[in-house]
């Protein structure tokens, strides 16, 4: 356990950054607001939307451009407290994942795996606002707002990205931000979800699986039949995975290779997708009836 926490420590900073403490002045939104209500969101949602959202957070920024080697490691989730917890996950909720298995077809250890790695079943699901994530990120495609980051990087940094770099992949994330926040408030239109009630990760993933948003719109299901979709709820988390996995063809998906490919695109990581398939087939040594 003292091993896992030193290693989730640097995630964990991040889950819990604050971001209205980060910085003081609130940051101008205006064209952000413009660009929204021309995509066709009305003048009063946008509006609404942005009277609880923080400053831009430039210091969230600047701790996600820092330079790291290496890939994050996810062996420690083959702990034998780790596959207990997730065999008993899967006990509680042995008729949802039925549910699940008939619905989407796909099988409750891989399901199992991904909530434990994403947040452990909820455990830490992140505490930033969501719709302070994508609104500093979009906001990066003015050169003011990548000047501030720049400034905040450390020397090692910096040399380390060069500014042309540096700025290619602030302005990328500016439009994969302005898609995901647009998908937000798409959500509140469709789901009655309000964009400033969220809080996820430093870059927006949300719930017991971490979807992003726009993964919210196409792929959120109601587990539990109360007929809107939460994945801050287990039920819900296990059928919206599971929906994931089955548009991104696991049911199809039958040799090593093929499963392997679905798991990264939920997680671009070889990292990330040996601890998932690992972790279900740990499950399913322990486990052969399978609990369906």
């Amino acid at each position: 356990m003292r091993n896992r926490l030193i290693f989730m420590l640097p995630f964990l900073m991040l889950l819990s950054f604050d971001p209205v403490v980060a910085h003081s002045a609130r940051g101008d939104y205006s064209s952000l607001e413009r660009k929204l209500m021309q995509d066709g969101f009305s003048s009063r949602q946008v509006a609404l939307a942005f009277q609880s959202a923080p400053p831009p957070m430039f210091k969230l920024v600047c701790l996600t451009m820092k330079v790291r080697k290496g890939e994050a490691n996810y062996d420690h989730f083959l702990a034998p407290s780790e596959i207990s917890a997730a065999h008993q996950f899967i006990a509680e909720h042995r008729s949802c994942f039925r549910r699940a298995h008939t619905a989407y077809g796909v099988e409750p250890e891989i399901i199992a795996a991904i909530l434990l790695i994403e947040t452990h079943f909820g455990s830490y699901t992140g505490r930033t606002p969501t719709l302070g994530v994508f609104s500093t990120f979009a906001v990066m495609d003015q050169k003011a707002n990548r000047d501030k980051v720049w400034k905040l990087l450390s020397p090692q940094d910096r040399r380390k990205w060069g500014r042309e770099a540096f700025d290619r992949k602030l302005l990328d994330r500016s439009d994969w931000a302005y898609q995901e926040l647009s998908a937000l408030l798409e959500l509140e239109n469709t789901h009655g979800i309000r964009p400033g009630s969220l809080k996820g990760s430093v870059m927006g993933a949300i719930g017991w699986p971490q979807f992003l948003p726009s993964s919210l719109v196409k792929f959120g299901a109601d587990g539990n039949g109360d007929g809107r979709v939460d994945l801050f709820n287990a039920e819900d988390a296990v059928f919206s995975t599971a929906n994931y996995l089955r548009a991104h063809g696991w049911c199809e998906a039958r040799l090593l290779p093929d499963r392997e490919a679905v798991i990264w695109n939920y997680n671009h990581s070889r990292a990330y997708v040996r601890a998932v398939l690992a972790i279900a087939q740990e499950l399913r040594i322990e486990n052969p009836e399978r609990s369906q």
